[in-house]
């Protein structure tokens, strides 16, 4: 992880890899990112750590005012840059254009066999970044927010629901490590429930190779499926992590796949019951990744329960370098 570079000075901004003391500093600069469902406090340290990303942050007069970090995956080919922000006084000087060419030039040094660049982004990405990127899939998104002392009877009246509709709760399968590598690794499974062949974990894209499902093991908390051996839906769910909302608040990413809407319904009060115990907060934001035909079925399902607003679409898009 070690880079004894020096640092390098445009604009009268230095850049350079962040480093523990920085903490403090990326954090006076993310008081406003993702209204309080940030990750950044939790993520940060662990990135410093993490031996197949690099993290930068840009400086001037030694004080914080952008940072991005770049996730190296698809066996060192493929670099993911994740958590750009700029410092509120700093916005709309160009700082967030600057951090990413130098991000850009570190990987052609450092890592020239890196020859794509793919992110996740929100909704209405700007033209400028349209006629730069290829468009690979988008999914909806819809954030639900949760007092966990109230989330088993919760789900309890979810179920009910369901048998209204004819639906019986089947809960699904907890798939094993080595389920996992054979169903994310299946062309069938893939062609089926990964549009553009993309696995997409709490914002992260990647392809479904051995290395990266090693990655990623480390990242998810629980991995579902219908079935164990031919499987028509597939989910996702993070380790929640505490975000700055207030009252002692998590949030817990759920990603699926697949496209029958009662499959979507029960992956997803299953993954809830799942993240509900792994934390002793107050409060559980839950954000939900689903495929865009799924959105209205599950905005319904989910009436009464008080949405939280941050996105409404996850994009993943495309470059080469």
């Amino acid at each position: 992880m070690a880079d004894h570079r020096a640092p390098q000075t445009n604009h009268h901004l230095d850049f350079c890899l962040a480093t523990e003391e920085d903490y403090e500093g990326v954090m006076a600069i993310s008081g406003d990112v993702y209204k309080g469902a940030d990750y950044i406090q939790v993520k940060y340290h662990s990135w410093l750590q993490d031996t197949k990303r690099r993290t930068f942050v840009a400086k001037r007069k030694g004080q914080v005012v952008a940072l991005e970090s770049v996730c190296l995956v698809d066996d060192g080919s493929t670099a993911v840059p994740e958590g750009l922000r700029v410092a509120p006084w700093e916005r709309g000087r160009g700082i967030a254009g600057l951090i990413q060419n130098f991000v850009k030039d570190y990987l052609k040094n450092e890592f020239p066999a890196v020859k794509c660049i793919r992110l996740t982004r929100v909704e209405d990405p700007p033209s400028s970044m349209l006629s730069q990127y290829r468009l690979l899939h988008s999914k909806a998104t819809l954030s639900l927010i949760f007092k966990v002392e109230e989330i088993e009877k919760t789900v309890h009246n979810f179920i009910t629901k369901l048998e209204k509709e004819g639906h019986y709760f089947q809960s699904p399968v907890t798939l094993e490590l080595k389920d996992v590598r054979r169903i994310y690794t299946n062309e069938m499974v893939i062609e089926k429930l990964l549009p553009a062949k993309i696995l997409i974990q709490s914002w992260l894209p990647v392809l479904t190779m051995t290395s990266n499902l090693d990655y990623l093991l480390a990242r998810v908390g629980n991995w579902m499926a219908d079935s164990s051996e031919e499987p028509n839906f597939l989910s996702l769910g993070s380790h929640p992590f505490k975000v700055p909302l207030g009252d002692n608040s998590y949030r817990y990413d759920i990603d699926l796949f697949g496209t029958d809407p009662r499959c979507a319904k029960i992956h997803f009060l299953a993954q809830l019951l799942v993240g509900a115990k792994m934390i002793s907060g107050s409060v559980l934001c839950c954000c939900l990744y689903i495929e865009k035909q799924l959105f209205q079925t599950l905005d319904i399902f989910c009436e009464g329960i008080k949405k939280y607003e941050l996105w409404k679409e996850q994009l993943v898009m495309e470059k080469d370098i």
